[in-house]
Formats: C-alpha cells, sequence, structure tokens
C-alpha cells in the first residue's frame, strides 16, 4: 500500500490529466445543481414560507394553488380537528407593481392570514409584505408606496422578507385586502365570499418533525373533498419544478457516468503500464486485492483533491455569474456532489480488476 502512497507523491504530474480532468467535471457538476437548485427556490418560495405547516387544497387540483377551491364550511371543520389550533386562507394571483420610479414590474400578489416563521402577521392598515427580490431589483424600501394592479391601487410597504420568489418577486397583502385590490383591477376574477384557493394549517404543536407532519396530514386528508399535504408536497407536485427536476438530473446523472469513465479509462491505462511492476509485487507475495486496493486508494486521493480544487473554483466562478442568474449553491447538494464523485472514483477504479488478475508474475518478467 505504502508504494501507491509513495508514487502519488513523488511523481504527482503523473495524475495530473485525471486530475484536472475530474476538477472540470466537478465545477460542472456544482455549477448544474446550482442551477437545479436556484430554479427551484426561485419558483417555490411562498411554500417553503410556510415549513412546519400544512397547506390544504381541493382534491381534484393536484396541489396546485390556481385550480383549487376551498370553502368556509371546509375551513371551519378543518381548525375543530385534533392536532390543529389556526386555519388562514391562502390566495394569489398574477398583477404588477409599479414602484416609486415609475417601472412596472410583474409580480404575484397573495392574500394571506397566516404568520409564519419567515413572514410576519399580515399588516393591519392594508400595507404590504414584499420579498427581497422586489427589494433589491427595484430599490425599493419600507415605507415607499406600490401601485398595485390595472388599477394602481397603492399599498405601503411595510416590511421586507427574504426572497419568496414564485417566478416573479411577491407581495403580500391580508386576505381582506388582497380582496379588495383584486375586485378593484379585475371583479371577474375576484372569488366568492367564503371561498378561498387554499388553506394554511398551523398545527397545535409547533415542533412537528417531517414525519409527524406527514401523519397529521394524513389525518386531516380523510374530510372528503380536501387534499392536505406538507410544503415540501406541493413543491414536488409543482410542473415546473418536476419538468426542471427531470431535465437537470438527467444531465448530472451523465456527468457522473462521464467522471466514471474517465477515472475508469486513466488507472486502466496506468495499470497497462505497470504490468512489470505489478508482476514484481505479486512474485514477492502481493495479492491481487492488495493492488486493487492501492489503486482506488490513489484514485479517491486524486478525487478528493479534485472535489476540493472544484468546490473552490466554483464558488469563484458563480459568484462571477450575473446576479440574475437563478444559481444558488446549497451545502446538502456540494455534499451529494463530493460523495457522488468519490463514489465515481472509487468504482472507476475497480475496472481494472480484470487486467489486475490476467498479470501472471512468470510472464511478465519472463
Amino acid at each position: 500500500m505504502r508504494i501507491f502512497i509513495r508514487e502519488l507523491m513523488r511523481r504527482p504530474g503523473r495524475f495530473l490529466p485525471v486530475g484536472g480532468a475530474l476538477t472540470m467535471l466537478v465545477v460542472l457538476l456544482v455549477v448544474l445543481g446550482g442551477f437545479l437548485d436556484g430554479l427551484e427556490l426561485n419558483q417555490t418560495g411562498p411554500y417553503r414560507a410556510h415549513e412546519g405547516r400544512l397547506l390544504v387544497f381541493s382534491q381534484q387540483s393536484d396541489l396546485l394553488i390556481q385550480r383549487s377551491r376551498v370553502d368556509t364550511k371546509q375551513a371551519d371543520a378543518l381548525a375543530k380537528a385534533d392536532g390543529v389550533t389556526k386555519v388562514g386562507a391562502l390566495n394569489q394571483i398574477a398583477s404588477t407593481a409599479e414602484d416609486p420610479d415609475g417601472r412596472i414590474v410583474d409580480i404575484v400578489l397573495f392574500g394571506y392570514d397566516l404568520a409564519t416563521d419567515v413572514l410576519p402577521a399580515p399588516p393591519a392598515d392594508g400595507a404590504a409584505v414584499i420579498d427581497s427580490a422586489l427589494a433589491n431589483r427595484n430599490d425599493v424600501g419600507v415605507g415607499d408606496t406600490l401601485l398595485l394592479g390595472a388599477t394602481s391601487e397603492p399599498v405601503k410597504v411595510a416590511r421586507i422578507v427574504d426572497d419568496l420568489s414564485q417566478g416573479s418577486p411577491t407581495v403580500w397583502l391580508s386576505s381582506k385586502r388582497w380582496r379588495e385590490v383584486v375586485g378593484a383591477a379585475n371583479p371577474a376574477s375576484l372569488l366568492p365570499a367564503g371561498v378561498n384557493q387554499a388553506l394554511v394549517v398551523q398545527p397545535s404543536d409547533a415542533g412537528l418533525d417531517q414525519t409527524r407532519l406527514t401523519k397529521l396530514a394524513a389525518h386531516l386528508g380523510d374530510q372528503e373533498g380536501l387534499d392536505v399535504a406538507t410544503p415540501d408536497e406541493v413543491v414536488l407536485a409543482l410542473p415546473v419544478v418536476q419538468q426542471q427536476s427531470s431535465t437537470f438530473e438527467g444531465i448530472i446523472g451523465v456527468t457522473f457516468v462521464v467522471t466514471l469513465m474517465v477515472v475508469a479509462l486513466f488507472f486502466t491505462l496506468i495499470t497497462l503500464e505497470r504490468v512489470g511492476l505489478y508482476a514484481v509485487l505479486k512474485a514477492l507475495g502481493a495479492r491481487t486485492r492488495d493492488l486493487l486496493a492501492g489503486i482506488s486508494l490513489q484514485a479517491v486521493c486524486v478525487s478528493v483533491i479534485a472535489v476540493t480544487l472544484g468546490f473552490a473554483l466554483s464558488v469563484v466562478f458563480v459568484n462571477l455569474l450575473p446576479a440574475t442568474l437563478p444559481v444558488r449553491l446549497v451545502p446538502n447538494r456540494m455534499l451529494q456532489t463530493g460523495v457522488g464523485v468519490l463514489l465515481s472514483a472509487l468504482l472507476g477504479s475497480l475496472f481494472t480488476l480484470r487486467r489486475v488478475l490476467r498479470i501472471d508474475p512468470a510472464e511478465a518478467i519472463g
């Protein structure tokens, strides 16, 4: 085993080609994952803002808020169910907003009742809560006035929260104010009194983990005509998330296969060059598994260095990208990438097994 470590230390240039290729593949994998996470996070902010709570839709809506209609009777029944402390409305509509400088921006206008860990309680005076995407892009601050919709309904910005984009920046009003704004701009799109697109359920126990939250959702979902889900389930049900995930995960999967093949090809060629050395080692008593373990150790060491350099280059590269590109480096995704590259390198090194097994000390040495 030591001979393989010594070769790695004394002749690092020999492993430079595979190390450089792996580093570039790591950068590619990290950036692809960053695009996937960025696109998903930019589309799902309103749902992620309700983590720790449950979202309720009509049964035929496929967990899509724009297709859902839930009435007051269903909301009252949920509020009386075991494990529930509060139930509030959640409505949305695509709209526009004019900032103080007269610029028009597409927004998604939400009406809500319940505060969350991200969203404050709806402003009682009809003011708005906006996400940081709108604030940063249009230089909007607390106290500024936005003009919403075709009728330019004025609302004052009361607070700015984290980026809760849903493709477009979001503006949050109390349910009452939301109905006023929507009714003034487009009465035909206003929901009937007592009907909401979706409901938010706040559990009695604020510390429910994902498993217990899912069990509560299944219990509440027994009510006829309702579909109760966790925010994570709602996010996964979004068609745009499904399409983006399938596309990017396919590309990422192919990249991992390329990583495996690069390592396999390099170490297979190295093994062909080392036939004489391996024959001598076998003649001295080295077992096939010892040689294979040494090759695998070299592959893992090279991949560890490549992952480290790749992560560093990825961070630099992403920081140089325009802020408008939806790239977000999420620690969990980077950890998965690192582990995936290490496993791919390890599996790739095992492709040398057949060649090592065929080495005959007597024939190789002559």
